[in-house]
C-alpha cells in the first residue's frame, strides 16, 4: 500500500482510504486505537473529527507514601507503583485526567475563582495532550499515514497550538488540506449548544467561514470535515433539553429532536460535495445522502472503553463506507 492509502482500482485509478472517528473525549485508550486505524484497517489518512479532550481533572492526593483519589464516588488508594499505574490507567480510561497534587494544592485550587479553574485545567489537559501528540510521534513514525486532527466545539484554547507542534499530526481546523485527488474543508466549531461550549458561531458566521475555504475547490472530489451535522437529517438527532439541561420526557420517554447545524445542511444543499464527515452528536451514528452528498456520522460511544469509527473507500468521486468499532 503506498501514500495516502492507493490501491489500483480496475479501471488503473487510485482508491484512498480514509478512516474517521470523532468525539472520544479524553479517552486515552481510544486515542491509541486511533492511531492504530493505519495498521488495523490499512488506512492511508486517519482523521479525528473533534471534541478530543476531557473535562474532569481526578487529584491524585500526595498522602506521604501513598495517593488517594476518589473516582465514580468511591475511595481509591495506591502505595506500589503498580498500582499508581493501574490507577492512572482507569482515569485516563474514562476520560478523565489524573493530577498528582499535595493537600495543600487541593485546597489552594477549590478557592480559586471559575476563571481561574478553568486555566488551571487547561495547563493540566495540555500537559496530557501533548503527550497524546508524542505518542502519535511514536506510534506512526513508519507508517505511510497522513494524520489529521481537528478541535471540536467542546475543546478549549490551546489545543490549536499543541497541534501545530507536533510533528507526526497535522492541523486542518478552517483549512483546506490535500490529499491525492480530493480536498478535505474542516472547521470544528459548532452552532449554539445549550451548554455554552469554547468554540461555538452563529449560523450565519459558521456559513460564511465554510463558503470562504469552499472558494476554488472542486466539490466533484470535496470532504467537508464539519464537526456538527446537518439540521434534520438523522445524523443529529438528540434529547430535548430543558432550560435547566434536563431531558423533556413525553410518555416516559426522552422526546429526540434535530440539533443540528443549518448552516451545514444550507452549504451542502448548495456545494454538493462527495463526502462530508460529522461528530458531535453522539446518539445518531448513521449515513444519509442529501441530493448527491453521502453524509456520515460514525457516532460516539467513548464511554464504553470502544471506538466508532467509519472507513471511507474514496475511487474517484465515489466514496463507499463501512462502519468499524474497536
Amino acid at each position: 500500500m503506498g501514500l495516502f492509502g492507493k490501491r489500483r482500482n480496475e479501471d488503473g485509478g487510485e482508491r484512498t482510504r480514509v478512516y474517521y472517528a470523532s468525539d472520544i473525549h479524553g479517552t486515552e485508550v481510544l486515542w491509541r486505537k486511533f492511531l492504530r486505524a493505519p495498521e488495523v484497517y490499512g488506512a492511508g489518512v486517519i482523521v479525528m473529527g473533534g471534541d478530543v479532550t476531557g473535562k474532569v481533572v481526578i487529584p491524585l492526593v500526595d498522602e506521604g507514601g501513598a495517593l488517594a483519589a476518589e473516582l465514580f464516588g468511591q475511595p481509591e488508594r495506591a502505595v506500589t507503583d503498580q498500582e499508581r499505574e493501574e490507577l492512572e490507567h482507569k482515569i485516563r480510561s474514562n476520560g478523565m485526567y489524573p493530577h498528582v497534587m499535595s493537600p495543600d494544592e487541593v485546597e489552594r485550587v477549590a478557592g480559586l475563582s471559575e476563571d481561574e479553574r478553568e486555566l488551571w485545567f487547561a495547563r493540566v489537559m495540555l500537559e496530557t495532550f501533548d503527550r497524546w501528540m508524542a505518542l502519535a510521534e511514536e506510534r506512526l513514525s513508519r507508517a505511510d499515514v497522513r494524520c489529521f486532527v481537528m478541535p471540536g466545539n467542546d475543546d478549549p484554547p490551546g489545543v490549536d497550538d499543541a497541534i501545530e507542534r507536533a510533528s507526526r499530526v497535522e492541523a486542518c481546523d478552517e483549512r483546506v488540506v490535500e490529499f491525492g485527488p480530493y480536498s478535505m474543508v474542516s472547521l470544528g466549531y459548532s452552532n449554539p449548544t445549550p451548554f455554552d461550549s469554547p468554540r461555538e458561531l452563529d449560523e450565519d458566521e459558521l456559513y460564511r467561514r465554510v463558503e470562504a475555504l469552499m472558494e476554488g475547490v472542486d466539490a466533484s472530489h470535496a470532504i467537508l470535515n464539519l464537526h456538527v451535522p446537518p439540521y434534520d437529517s438523522q445524523l443529529d438527532t438528540a434529547p430535548e433539553l430543558d432550560e435547566e439541561l434536563r431531558v423533556v420526557a413525553t410518555a416516559g420517554q426522552p422526546r429526540l429532536v434535530p440539533v443540528g447545524s443549518t448552516a451545514v445542511r444550507d452549504l451542502i444543499e448548495r456545494y454538493q460535495p462527495m463526502l462530508t464527515l460529522h461528530g458531535h452528536v453522539h446518539e445518531s451514528r448513521g449515513a444519509t445522502k442529501i441530493g448527491r452528498t453521502l453524509c456520515i456520522n460514525p457516532g460516539s460511544d467513548y464511554h464504553t472503553g470502544r471506538i466508532s469509527g467509519v472507513l471511507v473507500h474514496l475511487d474517484g468521486a465515489r466514496a463507499d463506507y463501512q462502519f468499524v468499532i474497536g
